[in-house]
């Protein structure tokens, strides 16, 4: 027997953490099926154990998930069993993780799990939001429908996420030609400029000096600013997985003008499009706030909407509690209030993802038009410190004479 940690919503909607003993992992969870509780999270229960074995848990990106639902989506339309289709999709898929993952569910199902019970273990590297929506799928048999619905919800994940990488390419880019070019510049060129200068009687003003103290170091202890550079970006990427340094992350970003917005568009878009998946399938909602949350990718949009939920347990509305929050759009709020009024939410939540949608593009387009013009600015500050620190000796001569 084996120990398996889970957390669970009970029928009040409370929710609920524990241990429970099983043979297996769909031992346990019909063991909590028995008792009458949605398993939220389940895996196996390793605290104490130094030596036990942590999987990595590299996630399918969301253009493979996308492919995964529309092709399995397709496969279930024409007929096929399930088992064969699946076995089909490991074979042709070029993603290593993707037909790994296919083989593991294939396995599971042909020992008597669902396809939902398979996403839902904790080996699984699909998103729980993909997994919820697939057992609600299979218990409304509308899961060919579900398929194609999150197919077009991690189709346009990926747009977002591409247009993101290609905002964030550009400056990047520029700033490492601007680092080699600095450090050739006050490493190699202006030294012999300055010797030839000072030969002539001419003065070594004091922010020439600085640029050719710069040099030295970067020329002497090259490998010491590399080895800094590099340690940095480790240390900060490390700092953002903590839960501390991701919520002062979203924080920060959440204070620079233009960026804010367009991140808020997102998150909006992703929360409205998240709740008009579950609401048109008829999954509960508190139960589909939990797999809304993590889907946000923002850790104070996710406070918010736990906020939210506690607010319906005690029977406040939605709208309500996220507007005590001050972090989604007043206009998002305004109309999830009309829908829960009228009873047309699941209407307006889609309504409201795609106008976010179209207000993440003008955004991210706005903050790509103005990166160009920004970094042009910097590399032309940068230029003209150093042509001063060279130009200024030379007039030293100039007064000398």
């Amino acid at each position: 027997m084996k120990n398996y940690k889970y957390s669970a919503l009970m029928l009040n909607g409370k929710k609920i953490k524990g241990v429970i003993a099983a043979n297996d992992f769909n031992d346990a969870r019909k063991r909590l099926r028995e008792k009458k509780v949605r398993v939220l999270e389940l895996k196996e229960h390793t605290e104490g154990n130094l030596f036990a074995k942590r999987d990595s848990k590299k996630k399918l990106k969301a253009d493979t998930i996308s492919h995964f639902c529309r092709q399995y989506g397709i496969i279930i339309s024409s007929g096929i069993n399930s088992i064969t289709g699946l076995e089909s999709l490991a074979k042709k898929s070029g993603n290593k993780i993707l037909s790994q993952e296919i083989t593991r569910i294939v396995n599971d199902i042909k020992s008597g799990a669902t396809l939902s019970d398979s996403m839902l273990d904790e080996k699984s590297k699909f998103p729980k939001l993909l997994s919820a929506m697939v057992a609600t799928g299979e218990a409304t048999g509308t899961l060919e429908e579900v398929l194609k619905s999150m197919a077009s919800f991690y189709e346009r994940e990926h747009r977002i996420t591409q247009k993101i990488k290609n905002a964030s390419t550009y400056p990047i880019i520029v700033g490492i030609v601007s680092f080699i070019m600095l450090f050739v510049f006050t490493s190699f060129i202006m030294p012999n400029m300055m010797e030839s200068i000072l030969e002539v009687g001419a003065q070594m003003p004091p922010i020439s000096q600085m640029i050719m103290n710069i040099g030295i170091f970067m020329k002497n202890y090259w490998y010491l600013v590399l080895l800094v550079i590099i340690g940095s970006i480790i240390l900060i990427k490390q700092y953002i997985k903590t839960p501390v340094g991701r919520h002062n992350k979203d924080v920060l970003i959440n204070k620079i003008p233009l960026l804010n917005k367009g991140i808020n568009a997102i998150v909006s878009m992703r929360f409205s499009k998240a709740l008009y998946l579950f609401v048109s399938t008829g999954f509960p909602l508190l139960q589909g706030l939990d797999y809304i949350r993590e889907s946000l990718n923002n850790s104070i949009a996710e406070k918010s909407v736990q906020k939210a939920k506690e607010g319906i347990i005690r029977g406040e509305t939605l709208a309500d509690n996220l507007e005590q929050s001050r972090y989604f759009d007043p206009i998002l709020i305004q109309m999830l209030s009309i829908g829960e009024q009228t009873g047309q939410l699941e209407n307006i939540s889609n309504q409201m993802s795609e106008f976010y949608e179209h207000e993440a593009d003008i955004y991210l387009n706005r903050m790509v038009s103005m990166i160009e013009p920004i970094m042009i600015v910097l590399v032309g500050i940068m230029v003209a410190f150093l042509v001063i620190g060279v130009f200024l000796p030379m007039l030293s001569i100039y007064d000398a004479i």
